[in-house]
């Protein structure tokens, strides 16, 4: 039986110690330890102002422009953010189950973009260009998919590629019946690891060309 020297063991010790320095750390809590999922919990079953002042740092809320495409909010809900939001819509869930399910249900941030349409419902629309413009009208139906708009995610300076985008049309419904177009929301999931920075931005550009950028402090998120 082949046993260690001292020389190899101190070796073997401070290449892990090397490998263990280098490796990147996530700016989250992830995976969820009991604990944080005990607290995720407790959070969400409160069901009162608390949660909703939680819930403010995960959220940009955007004054409107002038003219034009409106993007309107975009939030970042974490893994911890994503399971107090979880507990607090269950009907019969214990503290047991989100220990369990903090360790494996959400792996991911969770990004949100809400983008409101200057005449809701109305399409065609063609967009006068502005005074003094040579150009032509802008498209009748510009930015009535989301597939049009562009959202990028950093980390830091890092651009981070997101696992999957998704979209839907959001709509106004009236009690009376029918419903109008309003808007599109545009989703994307990213790995919790990748962030390892403490702050990240989510860029979205705009089919009539605006940059919009709001910045997160991950230091201030759970």
């Amino acid at each position: 039986m082949t046993h260690a020297t001292p020389i190899s063991r101190s070796i073997l010790a401070t290449v892990t110690g090397a490998f263990l320095a280098a490796a990147p750390v996530s700016a989250l809590q992830f995976p969820l330890s009991e604990t944080a999922s005990r607290s995720a919990y407790f959070l969400g079953q409160r069901h009162d102002e608390t949660v909703g002042e939680f819930f403010a740092n995960y959220s940009k809320h955007l004054s409107p422009p002038k003219s034009g495409l409106y993007v309107s909010d975009i939030s970042f809900l974490t893994p911890f953010a994503q399971l107090a939001k979880y507990t607090g819509h269950q009907g019969i869930y214990s503290a047991q189950q989100a220990e369990l399910d903090g360790t494996r249900k959400f792996p991911n941030v969770e990004i949100a973009v809400y983008i409101y349409f200057s005449n809701p419902g109305v399409f065609p629309i063609a967009v006068k260009p502005s005074s003094g413009s040579t150009g032509a009208a802008l498209p009748a139906d510009l930015g009535s998919s989301w597939r049009e708009y562009t959202v990028r995610v950093f980390d830091g300076e890092e651009l981070r590629e997101p696992a999957s985008v998704s979209g839907q049309s959001q709509l106004r419904c009236s009690n009376h019946g029918g419903c109008i177009r309003v808007g599109v929301a545009i989703y994307l999931s990213l790995p919790a690891e990748v962030f390892i920075s403490d702050s990240a931005s989510v860029q979205v550009t705009t089919p009539d060309n605006q940059l919009i950028s709001v910045r997160f402090n991950l230091n201030s998120l759970r």
